[in-house]
């Protein structure tokens, strides 16, 4: 009787030592805060030079590992971002819409086309190569699709 209580006893010890061991893979990580940075002058100047940008005064700026830059703000409650590349021309902006905010155009089409279907959120990208155009997530009765419209409210592939 005593070697089972001693057996007993010293499997619980040694297991409460193994559980209260860290986990090397379970290591805290640090919050890692990006830091603010500022976009050179030829990059800021053809920013403002833009007339869809112009008066913009809340622009963060950040750099992505191409080295284009981008300025992410705000403009008439729509989140914008504008990439430049190094050399300070223009490549894209995208700007996010919420679900009700979209041109009318483009809910009527998206009605019409999917009726029973929940707009989610909604974005106008633009780029230097091709024409605007809007990207739309929906739920249509449990399916979540993304439909692509142009500015006339036209679904396009």
């Amino acid at each position: 009787m005593k070697k089972v209580t001693l057996f007993i006893c010293a499997a619980i010890f040694t297991s409460g030592i193994a559980f209260s061991q860290e986990h090397k893979s379970a290591k805290k990580t640090k919050a890692v805060i990006a830091k603010k940075m500022e976009a050179p002058a030829n990059i800021k100047e053809a920013f403002q030079q833009n007339a869809q940008f112009a008066g913009t005064t809340d622009a963060v700026w950040s750099k992505t590992a191409t080295g284009n830059w981008i300025a992410s703000f705000t403009k008439e409650n729509v989140k914008t971002t504008a990439e430049y590349n190094a050399e300070g021309a223009w490549v894209a902006t995208r700007s996010e819409f919420p679900a009700g905010n979209l041109p009318a155009a483009v809910l009527e089409t998206l009605k019409n086309k999917y009726p029973s279907a929940v707009v989610k959120e909604g974005w106008k990208i633009e780029r230097a190569d091709v024409a605007a155009y809007y990207k739309v997530n929906i739920d249509d009765g449990g399916t979540a699709k993304s439909v692509l419209l142009n500015d006339a409210g036209t679904i396009v592939d």
